[in-house]
């Protein structure tokens, strides 16, 4: 059965907790990922069936900046092209838009082929208080 993708803000919170849990994400809330969810400008997931293999979210003011989060493919589905096509999907028909993320060095060659290159004029602010 081929993947099929939604751009929609409708996510089970349970079946997202699971998908974070076996890509190594730390353990939030289901509050908080509605919040997370809600927050977003833009979402993309993807399903093999009714099972959720692959979610992304972006922040953006949908005019100049746009922050790429939350990039995650259940294990077993990787290398499939899930990623690119979130991405992809989140991204299109923006191109006013500049896209920034933070991601784990193993997962940067996928960022570099969507044309995302090395920003060290970052800063960043670490968290006050541990995520719930």
């Amino acid at each position: 059965m081929p993947i099929t993708y939604r751009d929609d803000k409708q996510i089970d919170f349970s079946a997202l907790a699971q998908l974070r849990a076996r890509c190594e994400f730390a353990d939030v809330s289901p509050a908080l990922l509605a919040q997370q969810v809600d927050g977003a400008r833009f979402v993309a997931s993807g399903y093999d069936g009714d099972r959720l293999v692959g979610f992304a979210r972006a922040i953006s003011d949908g005019a100049t900046n746009g922050y790429v989060s939350s990039v995650m493919v259940d294990p077993a589905y990787r290398q499939r092209g899930i990623a690119r096509t979130m991405l992809e999907r989140i991204m299109r028909d923006k191109p006013t838009i500049r896209w920034v993320l933070h991601t784990r060095k193993k997962a940067s060659a996928l960022y570099e082929k969507l044309g995302f290159t090395p920003a060290p004029d970052m800063m960043w602010r670490q968290r006050k208080a541990p995520l719930a």
